[in-house]
């Protein structure tokens, strides 16, 4: 997705997959008004002014004065303009949320575009929802100024939309800079250090907003020593990362070991339940958001294929994800803790284990026992991303738990990356699948929230 070009002006220094200069044509060609402040207003206003002057369009920025223009980008709270084309459109938006059934709030990420006239109004409560109403407009190119088009409102029917990068800083002697070792190159670590190139990270937060995705873990959940560090002495290293990030609304999380107050903070435990413990995890987590104020928080992988976990002080996975959303609750901060466990050492000739149902038999029993802020991360079936594989029951056994379902874009089993394979068709079936017959919810609905 990422080759190396050359530099031309401005523009990026990784291939920009879906978002060239030519895609803003339609939009740069045209008057723009964008009315609002904040961080990714501030980032709406430098793609609209990028496309305007490469397209022969205008951009204003909340001007004190009358303008003509063709697209409205503008917050419902920002203050009255005096121009009453920009107040019709504005107007047209609030009138299109009560057509659609919905006058109240869209929430940080949602949008309404409807038309007044020659005009086409994007409006959003906040500064999230004005950028994926930029990208939406963006794909919808000439026809998002149909004088015909419908009035669409966009909310996404999830908080987080996260990738977990398997990213190593150190170089696996096996694996490679990344797990599986034919996955290529890091985007941000290279030879146990930081890859440096953080205008390419830049962009690629650009490409993950365009499609949606608002968050990120930065490092393997296989967590090895050297980037064991990266929560205390590297800490330096993600918040450069989170730095480039940000302007595009994608939160970093951090990929942590289990037995960190052992391995970084010298404690003769890792015991979810022993105080010492405790008081660690929340010191540190409190100095990470210290350095990184919109820190989204942990992905762990305990107990399973030799990482440390409660296990080993004879408690369970409700224990041990507690202890780390406890420290994280103060800060606005969730941990996602991985499903996928099973005895690795199983003899396959021993019937008397299965590991395809190992999951189901961990977690199942331990529902209701998590915290609010601990998401459940489980594989979208019981084995390991087979090329096919019936849906995990843990997605219908859990219903007092937040759960999230993990897909893997990285191609481990479906080609390693040398074979065509479209994953998108696989997922909406997993989604669409109906656990409880077809008039009853399916994993989406279960993952969204949604109740029968």
């Amino acid at each position: 997705m990422f080759v190396e070009e050359p530099m031309d002006g401005d523009e990026p220094r990784a291939h920009p997959a879906w978002l060239p200069p030519e895609a803003f044509r339609s939009l740069g060609a045209r008057r723009v008004l964008l009315h609002g402040e904040g961080l990714l207003v501030d980032t709406v206003l430098n793609e609209v002014s990028r496309a305007c002057a490469r397209y022969g369009g205008r951009v204003w920025h909340s001007p004190t004065w009358d303008v003509d223009v063709d697209l409205v980008l503008a917050l419902r709270d920002a203050g009255e303009l005096p121009n009453p084309a920009v107040e019709a459109a504005r107007a047209a938006g609030e009138a299109a949320l009560v057509e659609l059934g919905d006058g109240g709030t869209l929430g940080d990420e949602g949008f309404v575009l409807a038309r007044a006239g020659d005009v086409t109004a994007v409006l959003a409560d906040a500064p999230a929802g004005l950028l994926y109403g930029l990208f939406h407009v963006v794909r919808l190119c000439a026809a998002a100024f149909d004088p015909a088009r419908p009035p669409e409102r966009h909310r996404p029917a999830l908080r987080r939309r996260m990738l977990n990068h398997w990213d190593n800083v150190a170089v696996h002697p096996v694996m490679g800079q990344v797990e599986r070792g034919y996955a290529g190159g890091s985007i941000f670590w290279q030879d146990g250090r930081p890859r440096g190139d953080l205008a390419r990270v830049r962009e690629y937060g650009r490409l993950l907003a365009s499609c949606g995705v608002n968050a990120i873990s930065v490092n393997n959940v296989n967590v090895a020593r050297t980037e064991a560090l990266l929560l205390t002495e590297r800490l330096g290293d993600v918040a450069e990362i989170a730095d480039a990030l940000r302007p595009y609304g994608i939160r970093v999380h951090l990929s942590v070991s289990f037995a960190a107050p052992v391995v970084l903070g010298g404690l003769p435990t890792a015991d979810p339940l022993d105080e010492t413990v405790r008081v660690w995890w929340a010191a540190t987590t409190r100095r990470v958001y210290d350095r990184i104020p919109d820190f989204g928080g942990y992905l762990v992988k305990a107990d399973s294929e030799g990482q440390p976990g409660p296990f080993t002080y004879g408690r369970d996975h409700a224990d041990g994800a507690n202890l780390l959303a406890e420290a994280l609750a103060p800060h606005g901060g969730v941990v996602h803790w991985r499903a996928f466990v099973y005895n690795h050492h199983q003899d396959w000739r021993d019937r008397s284990t299965d590991r395809a149902r190992a999951a189901y038999d961990h977690f199942a029993p331990l529902d209701g026992r998590f915290r609010t802020n601990v998401v459940v991360q489980v594989k979208f079936g019981p084995v390991d991303f087979q090329t096919r594989e019936p849906v995990s029951p843990v997605l219908a056994a859990m219903p007092a738990t937040r759960l999230a379902v993990e897909l893997q874009v990285t191609q481990e089993y479906t080609g390693q990356q040398r074979h065509v394979c479209h994953l998108g068709p696989w997922w909406s079936e997993v989604l669409g699948f109906a656990p409880w017959g077809p008039d009853g919810r399916t994993i989406a609905d279960v993952v969204t929230g949604e109740s029968g």
